[in-house]
């Protein structure tokens, strides 16, 4: 299946062999001539449109493992009848599911990898009941470790 990138890339070398210039083909695709100027310089080295593969270290985690790990948190939010859960449960899982141990902000970069958001209670609003906002303030403290995430806003990973 060819993506949009790579239709994007066809038609660009295709006008391109059709003698139109590089700034009448970004004009037509609305998009700027240095991109056009790269893809029709690419294709006539080689005939691959497509991403080259990156540099880097691969990811220890596969994507069935992240869909474990985001269904295991789904499952004990919503068991537990909590808001959230924190960055250091998280790792805990991780540990246990792939035998690794990742620091804290490795793991804050994984929960954003799963769409997962970052909530922050607000310790004040307008119609709050000031009464009420101590209490809460006096429990959260109590109970708060860390960072509280929350899957429920982005259902992606599902």
């Amino acid at each position: 299946m060819i993506s949009g990138k790579e239709k994007e890339r066809e038609l660009i070398v295709k006008l391109s062999k059709e003698n139109k210039t590089c700034r009448e083909i970004a004009a037509i695709l609305g998009t700027n001539k240095s991109k056009v100027s790269y893809w029709i310089s690419r294709s006539r080295k080689n005939t691959c449109l497509s991403d080259l593969p990156r540099s880097g270290r691969p990811s220890m985690l596969s994507k069935r493992k992240l869909k474990k790990v985001y269904s295991t948190l789904r499952e004990e939010e919503l068991t537990a009848k909590c808001a959230g859960f924190s960055s250091k449960k998280v790792a805990e899982l991780l540990q246990k599911i792939t035998g690794k141990s990742y620091s804290m902000r490795h793991v804050r970069r994984i929960l954003k990898k799963m769409d997962i958001a970052l909530i922050t209670p607000r310790p004040f609003h307008i119609k709050n009941n000031p009464k009420n906002v101590a209490k809460f303030r006096r429990e959260f403290k109590k109970n708060f470790h860390g960072n509280t995430w929350t899957t429920n806003l982005l259902p992606s990973m599902r």
